[in-house]
């Protein structure tokens, strides 16, 4: 194996800070790059899609900040500081994330694992207020890691890591698919109204009555009738303690993992003390939303406690299973109802919004759902706890592999 030294980040290629378009000119978004900011996934190695895309002519405008495939974007802002992940195709970041554009010295896939395991020095850098910590390019540009001189080395550390990480995707991809088919269900059952007759025909299809609905402002099958949802789930709210009280899990032995709103897809780097009765907990079957913050996004597969912008939605009665909640709260009229409750100026809140979540509700025919996706749901869990313990065995060789305690032949 090659020696290690310590190199400047700017060593690595040209690092290139994003920047925001003008509200001005709507033209400059569109459908075709990505345009990614801190408050998308950093959770998977590589960023596959982004809340906002840019036309031709926004990117044309934004072409100095055009970033190639195979960048490394780091987030350089707030508490999602230090996250990383690689990009597979052109695309352009906001200010708030500064990239690398990689040079033929370096592997840009051992790139990414070498930020990974610097995690919390790129985090211990960031310079402003506490509130919101920020690391300018200077300075991020300035920062030495320890790296492997020989490419080949590099080369050889990240397909193993690589290897882990690429199982992880194609569950991933195995479980977007599992949520398309469900979901594309739902919508059939619930927003068509075609759910199974009982002539196991198409209802509205086949001449179902329908009857209007002054308070949905549409016709509903008969004998169903609106649902507050608050009527018939808990809102369970988590509880956020302060980072004064996070740990550090490789030196404490009492802990479990705490999910933030940014930690919605599974990758907490955060502990708190599992003695601490206070901790509101998630299991793995439970479904949490976000509520502040980036609003309206869904978790599943998470085992640990959960912050104040986090609500765990269940049914105290148990009688509907989590899968059924799961793909209500994927309806995309749910997720609207969210959003258009949702106030404040820089950090989004809509708890108001859960006043006003209402459902079309027929209990027998909404069982007769969860018994169909409650298998698929059980499965999507499945790969989740899978991709865990592949994630935990990726970060216990990471450092080793870095640190020279395992040589790759």
């Amino acid at each position: 194996m090659s020696k290690v030294q310590k190199k400047k980040i700017s060593q690595f290629g040209k690092t290139i800070t994003g920047k925001t378009p003008s509200s001005t000119c709507p033209e400059d978004f569109g459908s075709k790059y990505m345009f990614i900011t801190p408050s998308d996934s950093f959770s998977n190695k590589f960023i596959d899609k982004s809340e906002r895309y840019l036309s031709e002519i926004g990117k044309d405008k934004l072409s100095s900040k055009l970033l190639p495939p195979k960048s490394i974007l780091i987030t350089c802002i707030g508490s999602a500081m230090g996250k990383v992940s690689l990009n597979r195709f052109n695309c352009i970041t906001n200010q708030q994330i500064n990239s690398i554009d990689v040079n033929d010295d370096y592997d840009p896939d051992y790139l990414y694992y070498i930020f990974k395991h610097n995690y919390e020095l790129l985090r211990n850098a960031s310079t402003g207020s506490t509130a919101v910590p920020i690391l300018n390019k200077t300075d991020f540009d300035g920062l030495e890691l320890l790296v492997h001189e020989n490419i080949e080395d590099q080369q050889k550390i990240a397909s193993i890591l690589s290897t882990l990480d690429a199982k992880i995707e194609l569950n991933n991809k195995i479980n977007a698919e599992l949520e398309a088919m469900a979901k594309t269900l739902y919508d059939y059952w619930f927003v068509q109204f075609d759910f199974p007759d009982e002539n196991g025909k198409p209802y509205k299809s086949s001449g179902g009555e329908m009857i209007w609905s002054n308070e949905l402002k549409r016709d509903l099958p008969k004998g169903w009738e609106v649902k507050k949802l608050k009527d018939i789930f808990a809102f369970e709210k988590g509880i956020e303690p302060g980072s004064s009280e996070y740990l550090d899990s490789s030196i404490s032995e009492n802990c479990i993992k705490f999910f933030r709103v940014g930690d919605i897809e599974g990758e907490s780097s955060v502990y708190v003390d599992s003695s601490n009765k206070k901790y509101v907990i998630v299991e793995e079957r439970d479904v949490i939303v976000t509520f502040d913050g980036s609003v309206g996004k869904l978790g599943f597969g998470l085992k640990g406690a959960f912050s104040g912008g986090l609500r765990k939605i269940y049914d105290k009665s148990k009688k509907i299973d989590n899968s059924l909640v799961y793909f209500i709260f994927k309806d995309e009229r749910i997720i609207a109802t969210i959003h258009k409750y949702a106030t404040g100026s820089i950090l989004l809140h809509a708890s108001s919004a859960i006043d006003h979540l209402t459902i079309p509700f027929k209990e027998n025919i909404y069982l007769q759902f969860q018994k169909i996706v409650k298998p698929i749901f059980d499965q999507m869990v499945k790969n989740k706890q899978e991709n865990q313990k592949l994630a935990e065995l990726r970060d216990f060789l990471l450092p080793m592999l870095m640190n020279g305690q395992i040589v790759v032949e």
